[in-house]
């Protein structure tokens, strides 16, 4: 699998990047900010695909092993467990592809703001949407 090389200005015009939303719940928060930046480039530029219900570091490998061979693939991330995050991010930088906590740094700054621990609950703001 091809990774996105940031440190170049070397633009591939025939080959499309997939954006990889992975999350331990539906991935609905990543992907309303993927949408958000996504929408200041034309409208096919890119793949969006959603990798939900993520509960370890081998369901990303091997969602990750089955992508096209040769396609930039970036990856935005929402896990609740801080070790998950943590081994999320250590295999795709392993594997050089760039990614995005969307999560991680907010809860601990809340936290830090707060002084309070997060429950790290999987689908709390889903959860909070519906009443439950």
């Amino acid at each position: 699998m091809a990774s996105l090389d940031l440190s170049t200005d070397e633009v591939v015009e025939d080959i499309k990047p997939i954006v990889l939303i992975v999350s331990d719940a539906r991935g609905d928060t990543a992907y309303a900010v993927v949408a958000a930046a996504a929408a200041q480039f034309e409208a096919d530029a890119l793949d969006v695909v959603r990798l939900p219900n993520a509960r370890n570091v081998q369901d990303v490998n091997t969602f990750l092993d089955a992508q096209e061979e040769g396609r930039p693939i970036a990856v935005f991330h929402t896990f609740v467990d801080e070790r998950l995050r943590r081994d999320v991010r250590h295999a795709l930088v392993r594997r050089g592809i760039p990614s995005i906590d969307l999560l991680g740094p907010a809860v601990t700054v809340l936290s830090t703001l707060t002084g309070a621990e997060p429950s790290n609950k999987v689908g709390a703001l889903r959860d909070l949407l519906q009443g439950a």
